[in-house]
């Protein structure tokens, strides 16, 4: 026993793909008492002890060599449950670059030592370590068995008792205070913490309990400051990107979450949230970019699934049909992600059938039409009568626009239109095919970008006007109104300023673009053969 760690009863698993470092660390490890080590060369067999016996303390390579990371291993165990809050994880490296350092600090492993190591340090890491870990263990069981009062009242007394794991008390009982919604007391905590010095956790923990209380904009002057003091500081962007959702602001969401993303590019969650706002702000470009990345990182991660490929392929469809130019090879590249789905992962009927109709409408917009309707044949035959997956379904809508059938298109949203009636998310999903939407929340999301698209365009705004219209379009593809608006912006912008080729090229797309949805017997057809009219002329035809 050394200042109070009795080595003797650690287990301690070492991971590493070098035989020759395992061993140097496992011969530290016995000089100093330990007696249960166990070795693994690679993630799999590291994951694999753990799911066998429970270990103490990890001490885990950051590269372990077959593509796995300990970062992996670590995000792995807790995911499974196969380590609790009572096990030490230490993540090794001999990689000093700040993407490595801070994507390793980012999963939140217990500490982070840097190659080379000596038996010195790793006999004072692990005791410093395992001193905390025994002096917090009766608040970890509490909160392992949801007792959270009990857990509030051990970190308590081991905060007051001000020894050198105070500082970890008082971080662990303000989370625990937050979590339960006891502000006061959260509040109380924070606020001594931060008169004694101003420590980031504290700032952070003080900014989230105005955030819970509902004063958003304070929360979001705090955790601005935060940010901009420690820009490292990637919890800070989390709360800042949640505050900005609190507040409805999409686009500044979107902001925070790309620069927590820019400092920890490997985090495949944080990846997954880019992805997903930017579509929802319209940002095509910026969620392909962001979902091949979670495609790439899933195939090492425990949070990989079939469905960031299938949503990969979606992201590029619609990209294509905005016609947006991410590169000559990019549907291709997608069928690819698909495929790739059937390799890794298992798939039930419906994921199939979404990995066909998915296949089919890139094929489609490819000009590939056998190939497409080979693949919606295979899809449809997997689905049964009175299905009522509305992803399913409005995927399927997607293959027969893009195979040209509109007429089974069409029938298919007005039966589904009829079967969804009652339901607003799924309708939000038909709105994308609709010339006006059918749900509440999107009606009242149009009406809002058209007043102010067109304040914009009455402002004689023009250039703003048409980012305001072009994000509702990517929104709301087919609605007649949306393209209309962009059209006469257009021609607004052509009749007052100096013409260039790039937005002559613009107007003739937009045009295009309205064409393709109005006939003669639409409602706004004359409104569109006016524009049409007034386009032609501002254009010099």
């Amino acid at each position: 026993m050394s200042r109070g760690v009795d080595y003797a009863k650690l287990s301690v698993l070492v991971a590493d793909d070098f035989s020759s470092f395992r061993h140097t660390v496992s011969g530290m490890l016995s000089s100093l008492g330990v007696k249960k080590i166990e070795l693994a060369s690679n993630a799999r067999e590291a994951i694999q002890c753990c799911e066998h016996k429970f270990f103490d303390l990890i001490l885990c390579d950051y590269n372990l060599g077959d593509g796995r990371t300990g970062q992996h291993v670590l995000e792995e165990l807790r995911h499974r449950g196969l380590i609790n809050r009572q096990t030490l994880f230490l993540i090794v490296s001999a990689e000093s670059s700040r993407t490595i350092v801070l994507c390793a600090y980012d999963c939140e492993p217990d500490d982070f030592l840097m190659k080379p190591i000596n038996a010195r340090m790793l006999q004072q890491r692990i005791e410093r370590l395992v001193r905390q870990r025994d002096a917090l263990a009766p608040a970890m069981r509490a909160l392992d068995a949801k007792e959270h009062a009990v857990a509030a009242q051990v970190l308590e007394q081991v905060a007051g008792r001000q020894t050198r794991h105070a500082v970890a008390a008082h971080k662990m009982l303000g989370t625990v205070l937050l979590s339960q919604g006891d502000l006061d007391r959260a509040e109380a905590l924070y606020t001594r913490a931060l008169e004694v010095r101003q420590l980031d956790w504290a700032r952070l923990g003080l900014a989230q309990v105005r955030q819970a209380r509902g004063d958003l904009d304070l929360a979001g002057e705090w955790l601005q400051k935060i940010v901009e003091e420690n820009p490292m500081f990637l919890p800070a962007y989390d709360s800042l990107a949640e505050n900005w959702n609190k507040r409805g602001d999409k686009l500044q969401e979107q902001t925070a979450v790309q620069k927590a993303v820019e400092i920890s590019p490997l985090s495949i969650l944080r990846q997954k949230y880019l992805a997903i706002v930017a579509q929802e702000n319209a940002d095509l470009v910026t969620a392909v970019v962001a979902q091949r990345r979670v495609v790439k990182l899933g195939r090492l991660s425990c949070y990989g699934a079939a469905e960031d490929h299938f949503h990969f392929a979606r992201l590029v469809a619609d990209a294509i049909e905005q016609e947006l130019d991410l590169g000559s090879d990019i549907g291709t590249e997608a069928i690819n992600v698909l495929k790739s789905a059937k390799e890794a992962y298992p798939l039930e009927d419906g994921a199939a059938c979404s990995m066909h109709l998915l296949e089919g409408r890139l094929h489609a917009l490819a000009g590939r039409k056998p190939a497409a309707q080979e693949s919606l044949t295979e899809a449809e035959a997997l689905m049964y009568e009175g299905s009522e997956d509305i992803v399913l379904e409005v995927d399927r809508v997607h293959a027969l626009f893009a195979l040209g059938d509109n007429p089974r298109a069409e029938a298919l949203l007005n039966d589904l239109r009829v079967i969804f009636a009652d339901d607003q998310r799924a309708l939000e999903r038909l709105d994308v095919f609709l010339s006006e939407p059918a749900s509440a929340s999107n009606s009242a999301l149009v009406a809002d970008i058209n007043r102010e698209g067109i304040n914009l365009y009455n402002h004689r705004q023009f250039d703003e006007a048409l980012a305001c219209f072009d994000r509702a379009r990517t929104l709301f593809p087919r609605h007649v109104g949306i393209h209309l608006n962009i059209v006469q912006s257009l021609v607004g912008k052509l009749k007052e300023m100096e013409r260039d080729q790039e937005t002559l090229d613009e107007c003739a797309r937009a045009l295009r673009r309205a064409g393709r949805l109005i006939n003669t017997e639409h409602p706004q057809y004359t409104r569109f053969s006016r524009l049409k009219a007034m386009a032609h002329s501002a254009m010099g035809h």
